[in-house]
């Protein structure tokens, strides 16, 4: 039994009926509204005694308007990049490195230094960046709506010539490139062989935004901005879902001892702790069962 996807399973089926937006659950309040949220785990050294060992400490990064590119860590705001436009990840677990995109180009997060650094020699206007997974590349969208594929370490880019037009994206788990055009319609690019399909059963709506799906949800991604939310899928089917409705942009992360979800409301971000134990221990009887 996976405990982990098990356990965050039922911490999302458990939000629709969750008062996450309690002001016992705001972690920070910002002068504008949060337009991006990205929460993960940065195992860091630590010196106990002579011994050296490392622990995962809970990274909050995210973008408030006009404001630039933030990250919370031990409750202490910093600001990365005022000219941070996209904050985008690997859905490796193992790999925790972050890319952000900016007007000047690309940047990474130094961890140990706290602080974006400028990645590769790319100096595009970027306004969106996705982490390919398994290896270094990126796609990136620039301002003048054209994305490009980077490679060799950011010093190489190279047009991807059948997505026009497009005004964000957004990559699954799989690689597979998903895109809205200036009409608001939403198409995804199949990572296998580049074939580009219209998402289907998506209503019309003049605000629609896509963002990264939870991981649990394979091959797809969050559709946002509507009277109802949807998952979009890579074979080009899309579904309605009350949980992204409740919570238009948040972030779970789960670790053996306890899940956090973290959600984004105007200026405000909340944090939801889960002690886990309970369920790990429950999930251990079943399997001697």
């Amino acid at each position: 039994m996976n405990t982990l996807a098990t356990f965050t399973t039922l911490l999302l089926i458990g939000l629709a009926s969750t008062n996450l937006f309690s002001e016992e659950s705001v972690t920070y309040t910002g002068e504008k509204d949060i337009t991006k949220l990205v929460v993960i785990f940065i195992r860091e050294p630590f010196k106990d005694g002579e011994a050296t060992s490392a622990y995962e400490k809970i990274h909050v990064f995210f973008i408030e308007e006009g404001k630039g590119l933030f990250v919370l860590k031990n409750k202490q705001i910093t600001n990365l990049l005022e000219n941070g436009n996209d904050i985008s990840t690997t859905y490796d677990i193992n790999n925790t490195q972050l890319y952000f995109a900016a007007s000047d180009g690309i940047y990474s997060f130094n961890n140990q230094e706290n602080k974006a650094e400028k990645y590769g020699t790319l100096t595009d206007n970027t306004v969106a960046v996705a982490k390919y997974w398994g290896t270094n590349d990126l796609y990136i969208l620039t301002t003048d709506n054209v994305v490009y594929k980077v490679t060799e370490d950011g010093t190489k880019k190279e047009e991807i010539t059948n997505v026009k037009d497009a005004q964000q994206i957004v990559l699954d788990s799989a690689n597979n490139l998903y895109f809205v055009d200036s009409k608001k319609h939403v198409y995804v690019r199949l990572d296998v062989d580049g074939t580009v399909m219209s998402i289907i059963g998506l209503p019309a709506n003049p605000n629609v935004q896509i963002m990264r799906a939870p991981e649990i949800i394979k091959e797809a991604v969050a559709v946002m901005g509507g009277k109802k939310n949807y998952f979009a899928f890579a074979n080009g089917t899309s579904r309605a879902d009350s949980i992204l409705d409740k919570h238009p942009i948040f972030a779970v992360i789960v670790n053996e001892t306890s899940a956090l979800l973290y959600a984004s409301q105007n200026n405000k971000i909340y944090e939801y702790v889960q002690d886990m134990l309970p369920i790990v221990y429950d999930s251990m009887q079943d399997d001697m069962l």
